[in-house]
């Protein structure tokens, strides 16, 4: 008998684990205030195994903050300035309680004016009008170096070194408390492209530059990336 339970304990723990893994990440996808080619960016999003998606997009996304619920991951991908503080308070208790997330690109310009986006995020392109000293910059359509730089972190391991074109981004304000992933050698590139923050214990931002697109939604190791971000993020990897 008692060998019994032992058995079928075993099985309710394995059949769990199998739930686990073939449960789907629900993921928030937050668009508008910059253009993108949609049925790229779409098509990469409807070829991620495991996962299901609700767009939403601005100015009305923000809302979300006032009530979130049902998502595990929310992916940035807007690039906007307005947001109420009623809003802020919502997302500063989301990230609080816990979430998982993961910016895109241009995801970086948005609420120059807000620091804890900052701080989660890890960094901020600059934007500040005349003040050419310490304004960011941006060049379309460059060919520029991918290097790994953490072999050994759970998004990335097992990849090697490779080359991405697409848009790069210049003088941009990167926390010294990211964990670095991916840097660029390209003279005119911001120095590293892709990093990850542990926010909290409950709550993890993942940031990743090159995703302009069309044509980096494409590539298998942009897809990889992104997926592995996303299941990071949702602490399923």
């Amino acid at each position: 008998m008692k060998a019994l339970c032992v058995f079928l304990l075993i099985c309710l723990c394995m059949a769990k684990v199998t739930f686990a893994q073939d449960e789907k990440t629900a993921v928030l996808v937050i668009t508008g205030g910059h253009g993108f080619d949609r049925p790229a960016f779409f098509e990469m999003m409807d070829a991620l195994e495991n996962m299901e998606y609700k767009e939403l997009a601005q100015p009305d996304a923000n809302a979300y903050f006032l009530n979130p619920e049902g998502y595990d991951v929310i992916l940035f991908y807007d690039m906007v300035q307005e947001i109420s503080e009623a809003e802020k308070a919502g997302f500063e208790q989301m990230v609080e309680k816990g979430i998982g997330l993961v910016f895109l690109h241009h995801a970086i310009v948005s609420y120059q004016d807000w620091d804890f986006y900052r701080a989660v995020l890890g960094g901020r392109y600059i934007e500040n009008g005349d003040d050419t000293q310490t304004q960011s910059n941006y060049q379309h359509d460059v060919h520029f170096d991918a290097r790994i730089a953490d072999k050994d972190h759970p998004i990335i391991r097992g990849m090697e070194d490779f080359e991405i074109f697409d848009e790069i981004y210049g003088q941009v304000f990167i926390s010294p408390q990211v964990n670095v992933l991916i840097s660029s050698s390209h003279s005119e590139s911001m120095e590293h492209l892709m990093w990850t923050r542990e926010v909290n214990p409950k709550t993890r931002s993942v940031y990743l530059q090159p995703s302009h697109g069309p044509g980096i939604f494409d590539d298998s190791r942009y897809r990889e990336l992104l997926k592995n971000s996303i299941e990071w993020a949702a602490f399923r990897r």
